[in-house]
């Protein structure tokens, strides 16, 4: 357990294979509900019952294959027994009327690009992206989660609303009334990744060491590059748009990005929505700064004392107040 399933209880799988389907499903779950054995199933039962209405004779499943990916209509069969449905966020729906209208109104969001699968949602009051190719989950600032279901639609991905009651979780009741300082969580984020980072060194150092559980840059590279691959012909056109929506927002500067033409369109991606999470916690730090409610807030512990003072720091941190601006 890393200090930010400590602070946070989030249940967060990072990704094995081409399993992210399995992921993003027990992640919005948050326990470990499904397994590929158990979403295999529930494809070989819609293929059969496809092939039966159609009338098609057996071959290739349009529900499964065997790198691990399964289809939306497996992820919707999965969720049934949760009376929870998966709604299209582009369509007529008036459940997707409302969330374009106000994304905060929406507990979670189900996202998908080709083969790759991924989660967002919201814990007490704050978003968090639960993507599996990450190590920790992502806190995304509520002020800029239209800005980011944006760019996930940009980068192509198909974003689907979970309409229904998810049922209750650690995460939920840790930070219903306890919202989390950007900053301090930023900073925990950074201390994960650096000792991931130098744990995967150690192992590769070390004679022998094929430790399953590593999960280092390269396997993430690997995960992006498989599930968020784009065609050549939208690179260009991709990096104007959502440099433009960068630009756009509050001033983000993505020259960098967009004059790296020999950058992968993935890691490109990836790096422009890492950048406006960024921007979005930096902002919704200094409207903090400025407010002054009764909301609680963990931020990081007090500096110790001075030497005339017998107060001890408090380990778990400090509360402060400040306005969160909630769905």
């Amino acid at each position: 357990m890393n200090e930010i399933n400590k602070l946070t209880g989030i249940y967060h799988e990072v990704q094995e294979g081409s399993l992210c389907a399995q992921h993003a499903l027990n992640n919005l779950l948050q326990r470990e509900i499904f397994s590929a054995i158990s979403l295999a199933d529930i494809a070989r039962q819609l293929d059969e019952q496809e092939r039966h209405v159609l009338g098609h004779g057996y071959g290739e499943s349009e529900n499964m294959d065997d790198t691990g990916f399964f289809s939306i209509q497996v992820l919707q069969k999965a969720l049934e027994v949760f009376e929870i449905e998966l709604i299209p966020y582009a369509s007529q729906h008036p459940k997707a009327q409302q969330a374009r209208d106000d994304p905060q109104s929406i507990q979670a969001y189900i996202c998908n690009l080709r083969e790759h699968w991924l989660t967002i949602r919201r814990f007490g009051t704050q978003y968090f992206d639960l993507n599996s190719i990450s190590i920790v989950p992502k806190l995304i600032s509520n002020t800029y989660l239209s800005l980011y279901l944006t760019q996930l639609q940009h980068s192509g991905y198909s974003i689907f609303i979970v309409h229904g009651n998810l049922p209750p979780c650690t995460a939920d009741e840790k930070l219903l009334n306890n919202t989390i300082d950007p900053n301090y969580y930023r900073s925990l984020t950074d201390r994960v990744n650096a000792s991931n980072k130098d744990n995967n060194k150690n192992s590769k150092t070390s004679a022998g060491s094929t430790s399953s559980s590593s999960f280092d840059e390269r396997d993430i590279q690997r995960a992006i590059k498989a599930s968020v691959e784009l065609d050549n012909s939208e690179d260009k056109a991709l990096q104007k748009v959502l440099a433009q929506s960068l630009r756009d927002a509050h001033g983000i500067d993505d020259s960098t990005f967009v004059n790296n033409h020999e950058e992968d369109t993935d890691a490109l991606n990836q790096r422009l929505l890492d950048q406006a999470i960024a921007a979005s916690l930096i902002n919704d730090t200094s409207v903090t700064q400025k407010d002054n409610t009764s909301t609680e807030s963990i931020q990081p512990p007090p500096s110790p004392p001075p030497p005339t003072t017998t107060t001890e720091p408090s380990v778990e941190g400090k509360i402060i107040s400040h306005e969160i601006i909630n769905c």
